[in-house]
């Protein structure tokens, strides 16, 4: 059965923040888009609704426009470089990293079920009272957020995300 993509803006059923016309318009004006171009209808809407789900288990500053909208935007209450929310809109950077964690998808649709530990991983290592346990070899962790597995949408959600806007961080644990 084929996906059904819905873009409506603060619609009770929609499920993507861009249509694949509008995304198709984003990668044409983008280098390396080969993969994109290449994928069926059908597989742009589906990557088009995934990245869209993982985009919306962020925390996003401000308030949903409306009680009854399916997805986490259009949102009010929140201003990022100079631009003020509204329910009119959702912003270009909502969008475009959509596109780009679609794309992303499309190269390797496994990515968000976890990483395997490299082969020769250490299992544990002490520096003073610091110690550092990795999972084992072949371990399978899995990926806290959309962000730990594509850390360079940072860039793209900036100031509308809570805790995105730095680099990527490194979890301590004292045991």
């Amino acid at each position: 059965m084929a996906p059904v993509l819905v873009a409506t803006l603060a619609g009770a059923t929609s499920n993507s923040y861009i249509t694949v016309a509008d995304a198709t318009v984003y990668f044409d004006n983008r280098l390396d888009a080969a993969d994109w171009t290449a994928a069926t209808a059908d597989n742009k809407a589906a990557s088009l609704i995934t990245a869209t789900s993982w985009i919306d288990t962020l925390d996003f500053y401000g308030d949903r426009s409306a009680t009854t909208q399916a997805l986490k935007w259009p949102r009010t209450d929140v201003t990022c470089d100079g631009i003020e929310a509204t329910a009119s809109f959702i912003p270009r950077e909502i969008k475009d990293a959509t596109c780009e964690a679609a794309l992303a998808l499309l190269r390797n649709p496994t990515m968000l079920r976890g990483v395997v530990a490299a082969p020769g991983s250490y299992d544990e290592v002490e520096l003073g009272e610091l110690r550092v346990k990795y999972r084992g070899q072949g371990e399978v962790e899995s990926v806290q957020a959309v962000t730990d597995a594509l850390p360079w949408l940072r860039s793209f959600l900036k100031c509308w995300a809570k805790g995105v806007s730095g680099p990527a961080s490194i979890r301590l644990y004292r045991s």
